[in-house]
């Protein structure tokens, strides 16, 4: 990938593929990825696995959005909006978004979510 904001667009669009491998190719072996700031860490490849494996489950219709973004160094921020079909109770969530990624030769190795806890449900 040639810019963080493509590895991140790349990412992306494996996820809305649901696409596990595609999207672990873009992350560091030792990632440290916070979902919800405030939460236990997920770590590694393998942790990220498994995360995906319960967030595809749990949604569908997903919405990922990158309004604005900006880069220092090895860090890439970005601000958007989020959305999805929460399968469990069927209602759709939609929420803004922000998340802060850091790369290291040219992978995501430290990712960190920030968004509503509660997020605002759409009727």
């Amino acid at each position: 990938m040639s810019t963080k904001l493509e590895t991140l667009e790349a990412l992306q669009a494996a996820n809305i593929r649901r696409d596990k491998p595609a999207l672990l190719e873009l992350l560091a072996p030792d990632l440290e990825f916070h979902f919800h700031m405030g939460s236990k860490p997920i770590h590694g490849r393998e942790g990220m696995s498994r995360f995906l494996d319960r967030y595809w489950a749990a949604t569908s219709e997903l919405l990922w959005r990158i309004d604005r973004h900006a880069e220092n160094g090895d860090k890439l921020l970005v601000e958007g909006y989020e959305e999805y079909v929460d399968t469990n109770t069927k209602q759709k969530i939609a929420r803004p978004y922000m998340g802060i990624f850091e790369f290291h030769d040219g992978k995501i190795s430290r990712w960190r979510d920030y968004f509503e806890k509660d997020p605002p449900v759409k009727k």
